[in-house]
């Protein structure tokens, strides 16, 4: 999603290739597709829904169970 951030529609081939991640994005309604051009290629920008998710913060879940298993985390 950094890649989207303010850069509107970005062609979909200059990202890196995740196509499990664009699904996800795409079925959350945090990123859109388009195609466009003479070619008809994919072209992909961040939604208003994409922009509040990523300034939303990170729940810290994962950390709580590894300290619960007594292991080291990162600070």
């Amino acid at each position: 999603m950094q890649h989207l951030r303010g850069a509107g529609w970005i062609k979909a081939r200059t990202l890196p290739r995740s196509v499990r991640t664009v699904k996800s994005l795409l079925q959350k309604g945090w990123i859109e597709k388009q195609y466009q051009g003479p070619n008809n290629e994919a072209f992909l920008r961040l939604t208003e829904k994409g922009l509040e998710a990523k300034k939303s913060p990170v729940p810290i879940e994962g950390r709580r169970r590894m300290v619960e298993l007594g292991l080291k985390v990162k600070k």
